[in-house]
């Protein structure tokens, strides 16, 4: 390596945006490009990158610029934030980010070695000053370990990580190049997304050296250096800004997508596959577990004759009428979804053809495929393979063509894109460049093939997602598309409905650094179905004890999959123990009547790209205690989880955040806010520590909701779309009366949106077609009412349920009355638990209560 800091810079000022300096030599660049009030675009363009300069355009925030000839400082003012960059002489050039007001300092690159390049690799540095232990660091896609990655290194290439450590192991699956910093002592956080798929590492404090004193740093193997900053002060902010770069979902995930979703992983291997999974759905009837959909994996392309796996192929031995068990597993309510690898092992019947239209990754010195060793029989089998070139025409059409005519000809209903990290020993292998993703997609074609250094492995996992989107999109337009993918890239969850941790180890600490994991990915816009292999995947099988409490915590996180690969043969599943199966089916029913709320999160996701499960920061962040919470999290806003990840215990301790906008106190102290014990409806201070049960045969982990908090709750069913879904009610969380415990003045008022449609079709967006409202919650200073009432946002979809039956979910429920806004006499009747239910009656269809939104 030949580091060299790029020096001497002159500024540019009759180019008025983007501001411009270049070295003296004029063959070393940097550019900053205002794209809104909250992000701009950082361009280094060395000498030895190929960069071109961008065009002058108009910024469209209003920017005052002061420009100090001899200090060699530029002062950037905006409405929100000034940036310095300080650009002469020796010293190099380096930006210093600094709040409108008081000019303090949030960011600031390293003096002297903020801007460099590698001249003989043609790899790109950036180095920033580091605050250690007042900086909290989270994202970059997945990560083992804590939720807080200050000291660590990683380097984000995406490996096959089968059985890894979930708390030192890295890389692992997924790449992206965006973190979040958020200072614990100004409470301002801001965000980094760097704008490269080359093969890459971030040291956040790991390396140390007393020359340069703390800092942190990013490399990239190949330029130009293209970033953002991403502005907030609040880690939403931060996370709201990111999104409108990364855009938005192109469709919601089937309804289905929530329920319980197994593995076909030991079935797929047997000889007589198809018998054993016709026999499926009956075993889940046998033990009454819900189950919609099906993995299924790739025993069903084993060749009869050579025993190797062909993806786009069928083993008729083991599955003789693949369409007749697609049918009949829809029948009873399972979808399937076939397991895809990006790969055709050299004796593949299509492997001749493909090469001859130069539809693989290509090796210029011998004018042939790529040739990489892949995965090709069973556990330990490898043999000579070629990567599908998704950046070709060829490969591109090859897959789209054999998605529709191998897979969804036969009925299956969803993509399992697996094994596509696209790991690549070979540096110097080409992609062609003819297919790219908008976000990428500079010039017109015909375009150069380039080295995948210079590319990057992970377009090619964002463009097989988009490539096997679009296959089911042409095949069936009027339904929605389900793809599911383990590595996953920037921009991926526009195609990408689910991901999952991948190939996890079997254990305690999986099922505890899973969890911090989880909260990095969503920071980071994954796709919004996010969850693990419950169970563990890789290694021995789960306990008893172990299973249960990952069941538990599976069934709150958006993907709910049992999958395994057990070293004993044996098949992680619900019924795996006999003496455990009734907890494990109760929590599973549970999971299918909190479908409407996790279908409300996820389509929230789908407009905003907000992560459905969130570090305790994310909502909380005037409290700096939940800086360090990172094994509990939010479900959405109203719920929040403290999965049970030890063995043997029985209760489980928690912080409870301090809630912001809240008029209550608690009569022990002074306190702004106060949860609520979901199983119990016992009322907890905020901001203390408390400890509660935790039994092994509980349905739920410990949950707590926030006052003022509602959770709605559907018909259970073993399937979603079993029968008709028309019963919703809605729990009441609202804070205590004066008098029971707390002091409360003034008056409180909170509101949630219910969401429906058809849950399958494309309806919802080409025609309208959604039931949405928001359901208010207002209660008053010494009362006990709790009134209620709706706003229909969208009503061109109605749904099968004609009332929302609401109840007080806390410890005075008895004590509470509820008023309906606008019913004198509301239809009301009691629950199982002798609580009373009083019901919201919807508007009538097209009344004039009714506020159409478009």
């Amino acid at each position: 390596m030949k580091q060299t800091v790029s020096r001497n810079f002159v500024y540019l000022p009759y180019i008025s945006h983007p501001i411009t300096f270049v070295s003296e030599d004029s063959k070393d660049i940097f550019q900053l490009e205002f794209v809104s009030r909250k992000m701009v675009h950082i361009r280094y363009s060395p000498k030895n990158c190929s960069a071109e300069r961008w065009a002058q355009t108009e910024a469209p925030i209003l920017l005052s610029i002061d420009h100090d000839k001899q200090n060699h400082q530029v002062l950037i003012r905006t409405p929100d934030f000034q940036v310095r960059v300080d650009y002469g002489g020796e010293r190099g050039l380096s930006l210093t980010w600094m709040d409108p007001w008081s000019s303090a300092i949030f960011a600031e690159d390293l003096r002297n070695r903020a801007y460099a390049y590698d001249a003989q690799s043609k790899g790109v540095f950036h180095y920033m000053r580091r605050k250690p232990g007042s900086e909290v660091y989270c994202g970059l896609g997945e990560r083992t370990g804590q939720l807080n990655l200050h000291g660590r290194r990683f380097r984000l290439e995406g490996v096959d990580a089968m059985g890894y450590d979930a708390e030192r192991t890295d890389p692992l699956y997924k790449f992206c190049p965006f973190y979040i910093t958020l200072s614990k002592q100004s409470g301002i956080a801001y965000g980094l997304f760097y704008k490269n798929f080359s093969r890459t590492v971030f040291d956040l404090g790991a390396e140390i050296d007393a020359l340069w004193g703390p800092y942190r740093y990013y490399h990239a193997q190949a330029g130009p250096l293209d970033y953002f900053m991403c502005l907030g002060p609040s880690v939403q902010g931060v996370f709201d800004t990111f999104a409108t770069l990364m855009g938005r979902p192109l469709s919601l995930p089937p309804r289905y997508s929530l329920g319980y979703l197994a593995s076909s992983m030991g079935y797929a291997e047997a000889s007589n596959a198809q018998q054993k999974l016709w026999a499926f759905p009956s075993v889940c009837s046998k033990y009454d577990i819900p189950c919609d959909g099906l993995h299924l994996s790739s025993g069903y392309t084993v060749s009869p004759a050579t025993g190797e796996r062909y993806v786009f192929t069928w083993n008729n031995d083991r599955f003789p009428d693949p369409r007749s068990l697609v049918e009949h597993m829809k029948s009873q309510g399972i979808h399937v979804f076939a397991n895809m690898k990006p790969w055709l092992l050299t004796t593949h019947p299509k492997y001749d053809y493909l090469k001859s239209k130069k539809g693989f990754m290509w090796d210029p010195e011998t004018d042939s495929p790529a040739v990489v060793m892949q995965w090709s029989a069973g556990a330990g089998t490898c043999a000579p393979a070629s990567y599908v070139d998704f950046t070709s025409n060829v490969g591109y059409r090859f897959w789209k063509d054999s998605v529709k005519e191998q897979l969804l000809e036969h009925g299956v209903e969803g993509c399992w894109n697996d094994n596509n990290e696209f790991t690549l020993p070979d540096d110097s292998c080409t992609f062609a460049m003819e297919v790219l993703p908008e976000s990428m997609a500079h010039g017109a074609p015909p375009r150069k093939a380039k080295p995948a250094i210079e590319v990057g492995g992970p377009i090619q996992t964002l463009l097989m997602a988009k490539c096997s989107y679009e296959a089911m999109q042409e095949w069936d337009p009027n339904t929605r598309p389900f793809v599911i993918s383990r590595s996953t890239s920037p921009w991926i969850h526009q195609f990408c409905h689910q991901t999952w941790s991948g190939d996890n180890f079997t254990d305690w600490r999986s099922l505890k650094f899973n969890i911090p994991m989880g909260l990095s990915a969503g920071l980071s816009v994954c796709p919004g179905g996010y969850g693990h292999d419950v169970g563990g995947f890789a290694g021995p099988k789960p306990s008893p004890e172990l299973l249960q409490r990952w069941v538990q915590a599976g069934i709150l996180n958006p993907r709910f999959c049992i999958h395994s690969w057990n070293e004993d043969s044996s098949v992680t599943e619900p019924w795996m123990y006999e003496n455990i199966v009734a907890n494990i089916r109760r929590s599973i029913q549970f999971r299918m009547s909190l479908i409407p709320f996790l279908y409300s999160l996820l389509v929230d996701f789908h407009r905003t790209a907000r992560p459905i499960m969130r570090p305790l920061f994310w909502s909380f962040q005037p409290d700096v205690k939940t800086f360090e919470q990172e094994f509990e999290y939010m479900l959405g806003d109203s719920m929040l989880v403290a999965p049970v990840f030890e063995e043997g215990a029985k209760s489980r301790m928690v912080y409870l955040p301090l809630l912001p906008n809240t008029s209550l106190e608690i009569q022990d102290g002074p306190r702004s806010s106060g949860w609520f014990h979901y199983q119990s409806g016992n009322f907890y201070s905020a901001g203390k520590e408390v400890t509660v049960d935790a039994p092994l045969d509980a349905f739920l982990p410990p949950v707590f909701i926030p006052q003022g908090g509602m959770i709605p709750l559907g018909r259970f069913m073993r399937h979603v779309g079993e029968m008709p879904d028309d019963c919703r009610i809605l729990l009441l969380f609202p804070p205590l009366i004066a008098g029971h415990g707390a002091r409360v003045s003034g008056s409180s008022r909170s509101e949630m949106s219910l969401y429906d449609d058809d849950g399958i079709s494309m309806k919802y967006d080409e025609e309208d077609e959604f039931w949405e409202v928001k359901i208010w919650m207002h209660t008053y200073s010494g009362s006990v009412d709790v009134k209620v009432g709706l706003t229909v946002i969208n009503d061109r979809y109605r749904p099968h349920y004609t009332k929302v039956w609401v109840m007080v979910a806390t410890e005075e429920s008895k004590q509470r009355r509820i008023v309906v806004d606008g019913v004198t006499n509301p239809e009301s009747q009691l629950d199982e638990q002798g609580r009373s239910m009083v019901a919201i009656p919807l508007p009538t269809w097209g009344s004039r209560f009714v506020n159409v939104s478009r």
